[in-house]
């Protein structure tokens, strides 16, 4: 999976395709961010019982719980357009499918894109990004924040910056242009 990072990169290079004025508000930054992040919540429960990767990659990385959480996210906040409704699905599932972009060193390998329809996981046959280290399941908590700060994730977070830097500077730009 990629890094926090690479989630946030790619969210708002996904959320910079509209014109400013169809998605951003005061607001909208901090609903973009948490939408690019929300999948792996799924660390807290596992954090609570001290083995956080348990229930990692489990349903909140599918197609269900983008739509979930969308709807959710509508009705807290009814002000939302539906261009931005839109697009709040578009990162959730975005930060899925990037997900099936990265290597997984952990069975079972990939996300459960299609859960509870399909119980497979699904990864990519050619990965575009490394896998973020956050420790193995059973580890514990000092196993999860070692790995989080090694040399390995700094280079995980190099290689999405090479990769989603240029796409969030593509389409700031496609999103800023001057109408023609």
């Amino acid at each position: 999976m990629p890094s926090p990072v690479g989630h946030v990169l790619f969210a708002f290079a996904i959320s910079g395709v509209p014109k400013s004025r169809e998605v951003f508000t005061r607001w909208w930054p901090v609903l973009a961010l948490f939408a690019a992040i929300a999948p792996d919540l799924d660390f807290l429960p596992g954090m609570l019982i001290g083995d956080p990767n348990r229930f990692h990659h489990g349903p909140t990385h599918s197609i269900t719980a983008a739509g979930v959480f969308t709807i959710v996210l509508a009705l807290i906040f009814r002000s939302l357009s539906k261009v931005q409704v839109f697009f709040i699905f578009a990162i959730y599932l975005g930060h899925v499918l990037v997900d099936t972009l990265a290597a997984d060193l952990g069975a079972p390998y990939g996300v459960p894109l299609l859960w509870p329809f399909d119980d497979q996981y699904y990864i990519a046959p050619v990965t575009l990004f490394s896998n973020f280290s956050h420790g193995a399941q059973g580890e514990g908590v000092a196993g999860v924040i070692r790995d989080i700060f090694s040399m390995h994730n700094l280079w995980t977070v190099a290689i999405e910056l090479a990769l989603l830097g240029p796409l969030l500077w593509l389409t700031e730009r496609y999103r800023r242009r001057k109408p023609s």
